[in-house]
């Protein structure tokens, strides 16, 4: 793919560096399915378009928290959320790949479609970098880390329904 601009969701560098930055806040220390990190990391590369997913009638105020970051939207207009989603897969597997071979992902789970982060050292200053940007953004942080926890992948009401991302009628139930 020819790119003439440069756009964070098309580098896979910047995905390996979301990855990190979604494990330190959320702690993801258990094996979590890749298709979860993907949704996430695309919730905090564009959150202001965590508007239209349906959320948990208790989760109604995170829409606010959304739409605090619309200015963040890029200049141009961009295609709908699931063309852009499905356009950024590829550079999430080169990220996530990128992670096992650097002994940050655990392989074995990697070869089974999960994430599971190892207990390999992160750098102090990469460390840091995430801390900050995620202290940046804490409020939307907060939002990824309590779908993570609370919003099952799969499923009708699961994830994959409610954000519209991907197919879930046909996961097993």
């Amino acid at each position: 793919m020819t790119q003439l601009t440069y756009n964070e969701a098309f580098d896979p560098y910047h995905a390996a560096f979301r990855f990190l930055r979604l494990h330190l806040a959320c702690d993801v220390t258990a094996r979590v399915p890749f298709d979860t990190i993907r949704i996430l990391d695309f919730y905090l590369l564009f959150p202001f378009r965590l508007q239209s997913m349906k959320l948990f009638s208790q989760d109604t105020s995170w829409r606010k928290v959304s739409k605090s970051y619309e200015e963040q939207a890029p200049y141009g207009a961009m295609p709908d959320d699931n063309i852009v989603f499905s356009r950024m897969e590829p550079f999430q597997r080169a990220a996530a790949s990128s992670l096992v071979i650097s002994g940050y992902l655990a392989p074995k789970a990697w070869d089974q479609n999960e994430v599971q982060f190892t207990k390999e050292a992160i750098p102090d200053a990469l460390r840091l970098r995430c801390s900050e940007l995620n202290a940046r953004m804490s409020d939307v942080v907060e939002i990824l880390c309590q779908i993570k926890a609370r919003y099952p992948l799969g499923g009708r009401d699961g994830l994959k329904d409610r954000t519209g991302l991907l197919e879930y009628r046909y996961d097993p139930v």
